[in-house]
């Protein structure tokens, strides 16, 4: 029997209950400049997991539960690292000069840190031509993304800060050299390439319909 994806259930929960709080309430949660320099540091935690309106809930959230649920399945260790290093990566975007953004919300920066180890985990168990093109078209749409300064497939309120995309696709490598050393479960040798070949390029196709954009 499958295990429920309870920690999945319950991120995707917590992020809608943020958004019933009221709209004074959602200022302070957001990442904000000011709020840094009147020590109120929250927001690096707390901006990842509020989103501007309800369409940037809906697609992160969808995102979200999506890749979560099935990184869970493996580790639900490696589903808080990678939670941890994509907000860390973001986090130490938005505090560079590589940034000049004054609020900045969403998790999308993050869903492309769990993109990465979704990636490496497929890769691992079937070693499909599938994930190197979907890894490929993934960098490309991010690349676009950044070269335009808009969102390929969702509209929002606020600009999209595309560079959030980038800080969290390259947390991806240090998931991975988590995974694979003596602390992390890489020893653990999942399946062999052969096995459920088929319902794993499956579902690659229906995680490629999901865009991470902020």
């Amino acid at each position: 029997m499958k295990r429920l994806p309870i920690i999945s259930l319950l991120l995707a929960a917590f992020s809608l209950l943020l958004m019933t709080l009221p709209p004074a309430w959602h200022e302070l949660l957001y990442f904000d400049s000011r709020h840094l320099q009147q020590g109120m540091p929250i927001g690096l935690v707390t901006a990842h997991w509020i989103h501007v309106d309800s369409d940037h809930l809906v697609w992160n959230i969808g995102a979200l539960l999506l890749l979560a649920s099935f990184i869970e399945r493996h580790s639900r260790n490696l589903l808080w690292l990678s939670l941890a290093v994509g907000t860390v990566c973001v986090d130490l975007l938005l505090l560079s000069p590589w940034s000049d953004l004054q609020r900045y919300c969403g998790l999308s920066g993050v869903l492309n840190t769990l993109f990465g180890t979704l990636l490496y985990l497929y890769w691992r168990r079937i070693r499909s031509p599938v994930v190197l093109i979907v890894a490929f078209l993934a960098l490309i749409k991010i690349a676009l993304e950044v070269r335009s300064g808009q969102a390929l497939f969702t509209d929002i309120s606020w600009p999209p800060f595309a560079m959030a995309h980038v800080a969290g696709i390259l947390g991806t490598p240090l998931v991975i050299w988590w995974e694979e050393s003596s602390w992390g479960s890489g020893r653990r040798r999942v399946r062999s390439p052969q096995q459920h070949h088929k319902r794993e390029t499956a579902t690659w196709i229906s995680c490629v319909r999901y865009p991470f954009s902020s």
